[in-house]
């Protein structure tokens, strides 16, 4: 569309002053003409259509002030208009969740994986989803739209999952498999992706410009934000950190946990920390209960976990000295156990990189995943809506 078309011009004023409201929590129609530079007949028209809609409340009793004029009637944002579902699958467990507008959880489930994964996997997000909308008394007229993540390598445009050896999927159309199920607008991509970008909109790297999640969990995975923007690379591969080889020694002799998997979450992910000890003592052991054998000073698991660390160390660090960022995340299962893993992990880095750079622990947990799907969906759909980092 033209910049020119008086249609166009209307879309771009409702555009910036919602979000303007949005962004200010309460304000004035003066105060919006001045700071957008818009006239005030044309704020005016456009909020009145705001609040029509049910963009937009009204707020303030307009009564008259002690110098006799008019207290001015503000606006706020009404984040109850319309809301989004999110959801991460996992190589271990699938969240689903409801946002309002403003990305705030009303509603949170989640079922593990593996039990669903060979029949019934998104009819089981379907029944989550439904039971979740009929608690918050919402249908579909309610619904704006469903970001997803998926484990593993996403292409975007197709819809397809290229590869996902947790998941045992290569090139499955899981957009197809969504759409089957829902008739709302659906956008998916890599799960560490999306949980950069809740990092980034709702998280503990809200301040930052240059950011990298790493997800260590089922796998080693990282999603990076670049100047406030998404990195996907050229084929949606970017962040592929489990891929990284940090010992030349070993990765001559290495056995993926997971057919396709690469070196670093073969060594370090909490699934190679778990099979690597189980096999040592006989027993079926989770990563989780590695640590606590780790902190009971066991001599397998310490060999084990510790050898995961500095693998992992050594990696991050690459990432430094590769795209220098402002902060790096650390989420996933095996970031639960983070103190222990920074004591550990800190010194290697500091040895190996030329600048500081602050290595954080997620703030958003469990809830990460579906934070950033509904980031997703409100940078990639078509709507009035826009949050940092979009454009």
């Amino acid at each position: 569309m033209h910049k020119g078309n008086p249609s166009y011009m209307k879309q771009m004023n409702r555009r910036l002053i919602i979000n303007y409201i949005k962004e200010n929590e309460t304000v004035s129609r003066a105060t919006i003409s001045k700071q957008l530079s818009l006239s005030k007949p044309t704020v005016s028209a456009v909020v009145d259509q705001l609040l029509k809609e049910g963009w937009i409340l009204e707020t303030g009793s307009g009564e008259a002030s002690s110098s006799g004029g008019r207290k001015p009637v503000n606006l706020k944002f009404n984040p109850h208009k319309a809301y989004i579902i999110g959801v991460d699958i996992g190589g271990t467990k699938v969240a689903i969740g409801i946002t309002d507008l403003n990305g705030s959880m009303i509603s949170f489930s989640e079922f593990p994986t593996q039990v669903y994964l060979e029949k019934n996997l998104f009819e089981q997000i379907k029944k989550h989803v439904e039971e979740q909308k009929e608690k918050l008394n919402i249908d579909n007229s309610k619904i704006l739209g469903m970001g997803v993540g998926i484990l593993g390598v996403v292409h975007v445009e197709k819809g397809i999952v290229k590869e996902a050896p947790a998941l045992r999927w290569i090139n499955f159309p899981i957009k197809k498999e969504l759409n089957s199920k829902f008739n709302f607008p659906i956008y998916i991509d890599n799960d560490v992706n999306i949980s950069v970008l809740g990092e980034h909109w709702k998280g503990i790297g809200s301040t930052r410009s240059n950011l990298i999640y790493i997800a260590i969990g089922t796998g080693i995975g990282s999603g990076l934000i670049i100047n406030n923007q998404l990195y996907r690379g050229s084929n949606y591969s970017a962040g592929e950190i489990g891929y990284m080889v940090t010992d030349k020694e070993h990765a001559q002799q290495y056995y993926p946990v997971y057919e396709g998997y690469g070196y670093l979450e073969s060594v370090s992910s909490g699934s190679s920390i778990g099979s690597q000890l189980s096999k040592k003592l006989k027993k079926t052991l989770t990563a989780k209960e590695a640590f606590k054998l780790y902190e009971k000073n066991n001599k397998q698991a310490v060999e084990i976990i510790e050898t995961a660390i500095e693998n992992l160390g050594i990696g991050i660090a690459n990432y430094i000295s590769l795209f220098d960022p402002e902060m790096i995340v650390l989420g996933g299962g095996v970031s639960e156990s983070y103190s222990l893993i920074i004591n550990k992990m800190q010194p290697i880095i500091d040895r190996f990189t030329p600048e500081k750079c602050d290595v954080v622990k997620s703030i958003l947990g469990k809830e990460a995943g579906v934070v950033g799907a509904v980031a997703l969906f409100l940078k990639e759909h078509d709507s009035m809506l826009t949050i940092k980092g979009e454009g």
